[in-house]
């Protein structure tokens, strides 16, 4: 037996059923035709949309409203558009690199706000330990010339270096 075979058995026995059913011969010959109809429709929408029909692809994010008019717009020069989301699931669970504090960095450029004026300094070494080298410094420089108070603000400033 073969799929035509089989595929004429079954129809015979759908029409038999039906007509149990009280439906008329002439509903279940319209059915046929659609099936038939709509097989070649079909056949003709895949040649139509063979690779060698389209001049290109384009992938492009989808924004509501926009990305239907730009397909169209494309379409109508056979140019085929598929849409990607901006945010996937894999841009919220993977994270190839660990987060690095500041104070970890190396390699840096910074600047230090004083009261007068800013220190711009530039290190290779690990960037809070420079902050605290910087803090050292402004220690021992007012040490001997500066009241309690003021070397408090000072120290406060050097917590605010900020890197560049």
């Amino acid at each position: 037996m073969t799929e035509e075979d089989d595929r004429k058995k079954e129809e015979e026995h759908v029409a038999k059923a039906l007509s149990k059913c009280g439906y008329p011969p002439w509903t279940i010959d319209r059915v046929k035709q659609d099936i038939v109809e709509k097989s070649l429709k079909d056949e003709a929408k895949k040649a139509k949309n063979t690779r060698g029909n389209h001049k290109g692809m384009v992938v492009v994010p989808y924004v509501k409203g926009l990305s239907e008019a730009f397909g169209r717009i494309l379409k109508s020069r056979s140019i085929v558009t598929a849409n990607r989301p901006h945010r996937m699931l894999r841009n919220f669970v993977v994270h190839p690199k660990d987060k690095v504090k500041d104070e970890e960095k190396t390699k840096l450029i910074y600047r230090v706000p004083c009261k007068n004026s800013s220190y711009v300094g530039k290190t290779g070494r690990k960037f809070g330990l420079r902050v605290k080298e910087h803090k050292k410094e402004v220690d021992s420089f007012t040490a001997g010339t500066k009241t309690r108070a003021s070397r408090a603000r000072e120290s406060s400033v050097i917590h605010k270096a900020a890197k560049l």
